[in-house]
Parts: C-alpha cells; sequence; structure tokens
C-alpha cells in the first residue's frame, strides 16, 4: 500500500468528545478518491485557464497521489493573478523574442528577475479564462466534486 497509513487511524477530541475511526477497510477507496478528486479539479481549472498556446494545460498536472494540482512556473502565477506584471527594477515588462525566422514573437523577462504585479488586468485570449481558475472551478463544481468522493469511498465508483 502507499502513503496512505495516516488513514488508518483518526481521531478528534472537541471538549468532552473523543471519536476514534478505524479507516483500514476504505485504504484503496480513499487513493482512489483522492486521484480522481485530483484529476478533477485539473479538469475543471483547465477550462478557465488561459489558452493562447495550450502550453500551460499541457504543462500542468497531478501529483502525490491526487493531493497536488501542479500550475507551474511563475507564467502561471502571473495569469492566475490576472495582473499584468512588471520586473520590479525596472518597472518594464517582459522583452520580445523570436526564437526562429517568421515565427510570431514571444515575451521573456530575464532570468532571475522580480516582478510585481500593476493594477492593469490582462485580457485573455481564451474567452472561458479567468483569474484565479481554482476558485471559479470551485465554485463550479464542487458539489459534483464531494459526491463524485463519497461515491467512490462508499461504492469504489464516482
Amino acid at each position: 500500500m502507499s502513503d496512505m497509513a495516516h488513514f488508518k487511524k483518526w481521531s478528534l477530541v472537541r471538549g468532552h468528545v473523543n471519536v476514534t475511526m478505524n479507516l483500514t477497510a476504505y485504504g484503496e477507496r480513499l487513493e482512489t478518491a483522492q486521484w480522481w478528486l485530483g484529476n478533477q479539479v485539473l479538469h475543471g481549472c483547465r477550462a478557465l485557464m488561459p489558452l493562447r498556446t495550450g502550453s500551460l494545460q499541457d504543462r500542468s498536472y497531478v501529483e502525490d497521489g491526487g493531493r497536488r494540482v501542479v500550475f507551474p512556473g511563475p507564467y502561471a502565477r502571473m495569469l492566475y493573478m490576472g495582473k499584468v506584471m512588471v520586473e520590479r527594477s525596472t518597472g518594464r515588462g517582459p522583452i520580445p523574442f523570436v526564437d526562429s525566422p517568421g515565427s510570431t514573437p514571444k515575451f521573456r523577462f530575464h532570468e532571475g528577475a522580480k516582478l510585481m504585479p500593476t493594477n492593469r488586468r490582462l485580457a485573455y485570449s481564451n474567452p472561458e479564462a479567468v483569474d484565479r481558475w481554482f476558485d471559479e472551478a470551485k465554485a463550479r463544481n464542487l458539489p459534483y466534486w464531494v459526491n463524485g468522493v463519497e461515491n467512490i469511498i462508499k461504492t469504489g465508483r464516482p
């Protein structure tokens, strides 16, 4: 079994009530539910993420048995916050560069640049995209996610 040892026994003490539960019988279902939930969160977020090249969606992933959804790099943070970022020391935006003749220019900050947000909102090319896409995905999907986890724990299926 994986790292489910912390699920085997659970205790809660509140005031004068002590509840102890043995969750050993649900170990595999809890693992399945966690993976399912992580993947559902990622799926719900992808629909709301900015989509110019698809790179952010392609590089986002689920790890740690579904306990963590990763949107990699400082690029994701900038898009998530929804604010135009500038280099702290210069107040300037990213520098355009062309990686091959005739290709569309791309933009990057200097390596190691310290960024700060401005008050200007980003404009996304994807009409469904929103800043803070996890919050929006959660607002739209939380009942579905909860029901799916409950069903997996009870029946083994979402």
